[in-house]
């Protein structure tokens, strides 16, 4: 077959208006069918190998691992080109990729000998505006040839996959800990395939000359500056702008009263878009088992009050609208957090910094588990947060998840993404160390449906490393969660933790 002639349209509903570079009058025509030729990523495949993929297989239990994406990932419209991983048999080294979309009537079929294909960029860029909320399926196929090109071991299995395009975007940028870089803040835009650097321990202004390594952070509601704990051993608070020549350098509205009452805590940022003006620019911040609010512009300061909670609190997340704080309530903290649970998530008014009565969080205060790390989504509609059984101890906890629970309260909704793909395993979770999840800054609307994303870290491939999830709420308010995208942009051999997902004003990155 060739072209896209009439009558072969994509399935799913078409890029809006809003859709990159899938607006109406854009330039990047629509896809409406794969090129019939084979692609040959390397050139000493045979010529003749969709021949030789295209009969049965006669080996039982052969099909390669597909370990992204897993089946019925959904991603954002302007997310990174697909990419497909897999592992096959030890001694198998020619792979058949093929790529299917209902309503095509070909098939893309890629031919490599790597154990992983990234869609091409272009071909990306037209799909993902024309093919949205219709899965994409994904087949990988494996053999053994030998150094003369006969075949040693025949076609395995098919192993399948598939993912969906959402149509909306991601918004925003991700920020995270480099570990590995002395422990700097490194960070990219979604559809970014690089990473960059936003902040290195000696660029910042306010700091002591030993503290060289940046940890747990957050970025102002502008997005201009960020705050982070900062030291080795002893971290203790800080304040830099990021993303122009001024980075490092204490924003010009922090007045010293402020920076200095920040350079005697050790807790981990809150700010809300909801005290952000001039006169109300406020940060929360938990160190000595109360919630302290500094207000960066002035001189005020305080202690929430928490009425009927005798324990400490830590780890404070801050509603967008300004009128509710959720914390960390537990029986001790260090370095700003909770040591280990028994820890519940409560809630108090922020009440122009007075506090109030301290509720529990419904779904998010039991027994037998131990919640904490919240966090609001952009409408302030749920808070996602890590859970583990128990009373374990909390930093970095093997066991922990990622769940999801309405505002309101009600039952707490555990994340698909806290499962690797069900091929592998030696993978389950809990066991995995998914933690740490932060929502995407803006929710997108299509169709009916509200779409969140949320990202985290988790060391499923050994070490640290960053992922994104969908959530989506119906019309009649039902949610579905999806499975985890891996961040391929990022450093594969790199620690990368605490991810924080903003409207960050850093630069985007260009590759040549």
């Amino acid at each position: 077959a060739s072209g896209g002639g009439a009558g072969r349209g994509a399935a799913g509903g078409r890029a809006d208006a809003g859709a990159p570079g899938g607006a109406a009058g854009s330039a990047v025509p629509p896809q409406t069918d794969f090129p019939p030729a084979p692609v040959f990523v390397d050139p000493t495949i045979p010529p003749n190998a969709p021949d030789l993929f295209g009969g049965a297989s006669t080996r039982a239990a052969s099909a390669p691992c597909i370990t992204a994406p897993a089946a019925g990932t959904l991603m954002p419209r302007n997310w990174l080109r697909p990419q497909v991983t897999y592992t096959p048999a030890a001694d198998e080294n020619v792979f058949e990729v093929t790529f299917t979309v209902p309503g095509f009537e070909d098939a893309l079929r890629v031919y490599t000998r790597d154990r992983a294909y990234t869609l091409d960029k272009a071909l990306w860029d037209r799909l993902r505006t024309s093919v949205q909320d219709a899965a994409v399926q994904v087949t990988v196929k494996a053999l053994t040839l030998s150094s003369t090109g006969t075949v040693r071991q025949g076609v395995s299995q098919p192993a399948q996959s598939s993912f969906v395009i959402a149509p909306v975007d991601a918004p925003g940028k991700i920020v995270y800990w480099a570990v590995n870089d002395v422990g700097s803040l490194k960070g990219f835009g979604i559809g970014e395939e690089a990473t960059e650097d936003v902040l290195q321990p000696s660029q910042v202004a306010a700091r002591n000359p030993n503290e060289t390594c940046i940890g747990c952070h957050a970025a102002t509601p502008d997005g201009q500056a960020v705050g982070f704990a900062l030291g080795q051993g002893l971290y203790l608070d800080s304040m830099a702008q990021i993303g122009d020549a001024a980075a490092g350098q204490v924003p010009a509205y922090v007045t010293d009263a402020a920076l200095a009452a920040l350079r005697k805590l050790e807790g981990i940022p809150a700010y809300s878009p909801g005290h952000w003006s001039p006169g109300d620019r406020v940060v929360l911040l938990s160190d000595t088992g109360d919630l302290h609010w500094i207000q960066l512009d002035g001189d005020a300061q305080g202690v929430l009050a928490r009425q009927g909670d005798a324990r400490a609190a830590t780890e404070p997340a801050f509603s967008h609208d300004g009128r509710t704080v959720v914390y960390v309530s537990c029986d001790a903290t260090a370095d700003g957090r909770a040591v280990a649970g028994p820890t519940d998530l409560l809630q108090i008014p922020y009440a122009a910094g007075a506090g109030g009565p301290a509720l529990p969080r419904p779904g998010a205060a039991t027994a037998d588990y131990t919640e904490y790390y919240p966090s609001f989504s952009p409408d302030d509609a749920f808070v996602a947060f890590t859970r583990i059984a128990g009373n374990g101890i909390t930093y970095s906890a093997a066991e922990a998840e990622v769940f999801v629970v309405p505002s309101a309260g009600g039952t707490a909704l555990r994340l698909a993404a806290n499962d690797a793909p069900a091929c592998q395993t030696a993978l389950t979770s809990p066991g995995l160390t998914n933690d740490w999840p932060k929502w995407a800054p803006d929710v997108g609307v299509a169709n009916g449906k509200k779409y969140y994303w949320i990202t985290f870290s988790s060391n499923r491939s050994g070490i640290a490393q960053l992922y994104v999830t969908g959530v989506v709420v119906d019309a009649a308010g039902g949610m579905t969660t999806s499975p985890a995208l891996y961040l391929w942009n990022q450093p594969s051999g790199d620690s990368n933790h605490t991810p924080s997902w903003d409207n960050y004003q850093i630069p985007p990155i260009v590759i040549d």
